[in-house]
């Protein structure tokens, strides 16, 4: 920073004129008068002002005799010149003060006079906290709006999720996955219905159980009845089918066959049920042949005998 030579304002040594009075600056002067400034600040020693005026040392102490002004020699100051150009326009500097004008830059003694330049302030502080606070509270809302978003998402799947596997259990007959239900969605709205169905499901199991191992046709078919809608009715069905077509076989009878066929017409063993009664059928044609025969040649031995011993009586036991 140097002062403008019109009107002494602070401006700064890269302008091109002074932007208070318009006056045009040097640029070889301006850098000149940058240097001086800053060897002049660098000589002035740091004083700390105390408001106490130092008195002037007495003869004794300077030893110089009154009336005798010490020299520049004596004092140990250095007269120093005004570096400063011709003021622009005709103006002079003030030359009413000896005292030198590096001196009372440092020393501050009127506003007219020259001042050092002020060290320029760092700013700061407080701007850089501002906008640190700022950056901190924006993270925050940040961070706020991210949890709250993946909360929501969370809460939302898991609501389809469970909406899902309550849809599942629809018609299930596996009390598995009623316990697995109840334990992933203990607080669900669907967990009375689900307890209510889960008891029904696994009574049901068991009874089935139960009739797998040593359940008889009365009972299959009781439970059939009893449980219509139940997963295990078409397991039953076939098992009711087996066991009558089990007897049906054993029994070897048209009548026991033909009965199997009616009562199971899309059973499991129905082809091998026709084929069974075709050939029942055609074994019970050739027995009522054999019959008729036999009974034909019973017939005809007694034509002979009668033809025989006629005149005699003779009693003939026939064999039907």
């Amino acid at each position: 920073m140097i002062k403008c030579p019109e009107c002494r304002h602070h401006i700064s040594s890269m302008a091109k004129a002074c932007p208070e009075c318009g006056c045009p600056i040097d640029p070889e002067w301006a850098e000149a008068e940058a240097k001086r400034e800053q060897e002049s600040l660098d000589e002035v020693p740091f004083t700390v002002e105390t408001g106490v005026e130092e008195e002037a040392p007495s003869a004794i102490e300077t030893g110089v005799e009154d009336g005798d002004s010490p020299s520049a020699l004596e004092t140990g100051v250095e007269e120093q010149t005004h570096l400063n150009p011709p003021l622009k326009g005709g103006g002079e500097e003030d030359s009413t003060d000896d005292t030198p004008r590096s001196l009372r830059e440092g020393m501050g003694e009127s506003p007219e006079s020259p001042k050092s330049p002020e060290r320029p302030e760092t700013p700061a502080a407080a701007p850089k906290r501002s906008s640190a606070g700022g950056m901190f509270i924006g993270l925050v809302v940040l961070l706020g709006l991210l949890i709250g978003g993946l909360y929501y998402y969370d809460y939302y799947t898991n609501q389809k999720r469970e909406q899902r596997a309550y849809e599942l259990l629809q018609g299930c007959s596996n009390p598995a996955f009623y316990e697995d239900f109840m334990v992933r969605y203990p607080k669900s709205e669907y967990i009375d219905d689900v307890k209510e169905r889960y008891v029904k499901v696994a009574a049901q199991q068991n009874q089935w159980q139960q009739l797998v191992k040593n359940g008889t046709r009365d009972e299959l078919q009781a439970f059939v009845r009893q449980h219509p809608s139940s997963p295990y009715v078409k397991v039953a069905q076939v098992r009711i089918d087996s066991l009558d077509w089990a007897s049906a076989k054993e029994s070897r009878e048209l009548e026991a066959v033909t009965h199997y066929m009616a009562i199971h017409p899309d059973g499991y063993y129905i082809d091998q049920a026709e084929t069974l009664r075709q050939q029942l059928e055609r074994e019970k044609a050739q027995e009522a042949a054999r019959r008729a025969a036999a009974r034909r040649d019973s017939l005809a031995r007694a034509d002979s005998i009668a033809n025989a011993n006629s005149g005699h009586s003779i009693t003939i036991n026939l064999p039907f």
